[in-house]
């Protein structure tokens, strides 16, 4: 077996598209965000990945049968000339080694240029370890062009800290072929599920690339995030009367981002 194996199960014409990832990681953030847009612009998948690289299991679905882990592209043609159409690298895992996020990072990005793709946005989580009901997007881009233009939809950057997985090879691989990327991180705990936070990235990436995107559903999964950090910050404050210590890490020392 070829260690990543790409099957096309449809061949999309597309306007100059951008490539947007949303893969698991800290708090989920990025894979909410990339699902939910999948599910708003009506996404239709075109390909999938099989690789040994991932893990060895199936997932067993609702109504009982089964199937096997996927990394799977989605494509949205506007049929407009004057907007960018958009690919979407969504899935249930990421490389299971260092060696395998490079081959499957390598593999996508042979596969996304033979498209025409020429921007890539990727999506993660920034674990602070702190409890916060109004998440900060972070951002890291690939020059300082990209970097203004992020930073004037409300993106804050700053140095410092390291960009794990696929939301950080895509970027730095990408260079390599004068791909221009951009990481949104959304500020989260680290330790829940955080759909507040992938609410808060999805906002500025909807922005970013002028696509309208209705938020109902994930503001749904936002409140239960809410209920999770409030409960969170009650056994903190129940910890700290108790006199117990919890050590959660300074906010200048955060490198671990998805």
């Amino acid at each position: 077996m070829d260690d990543v194996i790409i099957h096309t199960l449809e061949q999309p014409h597309l306007n100059k598209p951008i490539l947007v990832e949303g893969l698991p990681g800290i708090g989920l953030v990025g894979k909410l965000a990339g699902d939910h847009l999948k599910d708003q612009i009506k996404a239709i998948k075109f390909a999938e990945i099989t690789s040994p690289y991932k893990p060895t299991q199936v997932i067993i679905k609702d109504d009982g049968t089964l199937r096997l882990v996927n990394m799977e592209f989605y494509y949205h043609a506007f049929n407009d000339p004057a907007k960018n159409d958009i690919i979407l690298l969504l899935g249930d895992f990421q490389g299971i080694t260092p060696d395998s996020q490079y081959q499957l990072t390598e593999k996508t990005l042979d596969y996304v240029q033979t498209l025409g793709v020429h921007k890539i946005f990727t999506l993660g989580g920034l674990g602070t370890g702190h409890i916060t009901t109004s998440p900060t997007v972070f951002g890291a881009a690939t020059n300082a062009h990209l970097k203004k233009e992020v930073e004037e939809a409300g993106v804050v950057f700053r140095g410092g800290g390291i960009i794990f997985g696929a939301s950080g090879l895509l970027l730095g691989l990408g260079m390599r072929r004068n791909i221009e990327a951009i990481c949104l991180m959304g500020e989260t705990h680290g330790q829940i599920i955080d759909a507040k936070s992938a609410e808060a990235v999805l906002e500025v990436l909807a922005r970013l690339i002028k696509v309208p995107v209705d938020m109902t559903e994930l503001k749904k999964k936002a409140k239960e995030t809410e209920s999770q950090i409030a409960k969170i910050s009650q056994m903190m404050a129940a910890n700290q009367m108790e006199g117990r210590q919890q050590d959660y890490p300074d906010d200048s020392t955060v490198s671990y981002i998805r």
